[in-house]
């Protein structure tokens, strides 16, 4: 085994980074390994960063390592797969405390394995600051969202007066996600009222618990997504990822203040770096995407990195650039 952080070095002095990504990134099944998975019965699913194999009772969850901005396929991040597996499985763990949740064990680095859920077709966004595209959005004049409606004033990178929730109908992998009411939810079928308020209330504990376990590393939660299912005996469990920053929006606490101050924005530790350097090429979703440089990709691994381990406080280490085991027969 060998250390991811090595591994990353090892890419970014490489004489050829492109290769190297391409060498040490995992992009998920082949098409032989499912149709094999198939061909025994079990269903195969890719998403836009994981790929799912669920069995009767059970759902197996391979993190890849691509990345997706815009709900677009960006790149390839070496290693993500791994750190953000060993971050969901840090945070599901402890968010047991808070919800049930569908975690099981991680039989493999780059795998969760988990209760086969039903899962709830939207995707439950807690905004606690003006950022992201509510900040953009509320630049341009927006006031209301999702149902919910924001005062004048409120500042960039700024808290807002309470966390938010903005609810996304889930699409298919790589197709827009829509904004939707809780109304719209329940009218859609995708949840009923009385789901809809159990859903929500989970969502907001699990953001403050996520909000007070960060603050004590330093950091600052800003927003997140959340997941939902229901197992066979009908309970509602936390599924998919939790607070990592493939899926929040994580910002330095010690010089927030100092950056705000200057008319910078926060430090941030997330993939927003990446988002803001396709805005910069022009880019939001339509059209070709642009080229990311090996550099930035290999820096954002960098960065997960650092989330993992101060959050478990050991190195993470790996087993090979393309391990795999055989967890299904």
């Amino acid at each position: 085994m060998k250390p991811i952080r090595e591994l990353l070095k090892e890419i970014a002095h490489s004489s050829e980074p492109d290769r190297a990504v391409t060498e040490h990134a995992y992009q998920g099944f082949s098409d032989s390994e499912k149709k094999d998975f198939q061909q025994k019965g079990l269903t195969v699913y890719a998403g836009k960063v994981r790929e799912l194999i669920r069995t009767e009772n059970e759902l197996l969850i391979y993190h890849t390592d691509r990345l997706s901005a815009f709900d677009r396929f960006i790149g390839l991040v070496p290693y993500k797969g791994s750190i953000l597996a060993e971050i969901s499985q840090y945070w599901l763990e402890a968010a047991a405390e808070v919800v049930p949740t569908h975690f099981l064990s991680r039989p493999h680095e780059r795998v969760l394995r988990c209760i086969s859920c039903t899962p709830y077709k939207v995707e439950v966004v807690v905004r606690g600051y003006m950022a992201g595209s509510m900040m953009r959005a509320y630049q341009k004049g927006v006031r209301e969202f999702c149902g919910v409606k924001l005062p004048e004033g409120l500042e960039p990178y700024r808290s807002l007066p309470a966390p938010i929730i903005t609810p996304t109908t889930k699409a298919a992998a790589f197709e827009h996600d829509e904004d939707a009411t809780p109304e719209q939810l329940v009218q859609q079928g995708v949840c009923t009222k009385e789901e809809w308020q159990q859903i929500s209330r989970m969502a907001l504990d699990l953001f403050h618990f996520g909000q007070k376990k960060y603050a004590e590393k330093g950091w600052i939660l800003v927003d997140t997504k959340y997941e939902f299912g229901r197992d066979a005996q009908g309970q509602i469990r936390l599924i998919d990822e939790i607070h990592t920053p493939d899926s929040s929006r994580l910002w330095v606490k010690d010089n927030y203040e100092t950056n705000l101050a200057r008319g910078d924005a926060p430090e941030m530790l997330d993939k927003e770096t990446v988002r803001r350097y396709l805005l910069e090429q022009g880019f939001s979703g339509q059209g070709a995407v642009p080229t990311v440089p090996v550099s930035r990709l290999v820096a954002l691994a960098e960065t997960y990195l650092k989330v993992a381990e101060t959050l478990t406080g050991r190195p993470l280490m790996s087993v090979g650039p393309l391990a795999r085991t055989p967890l299904v027969q």
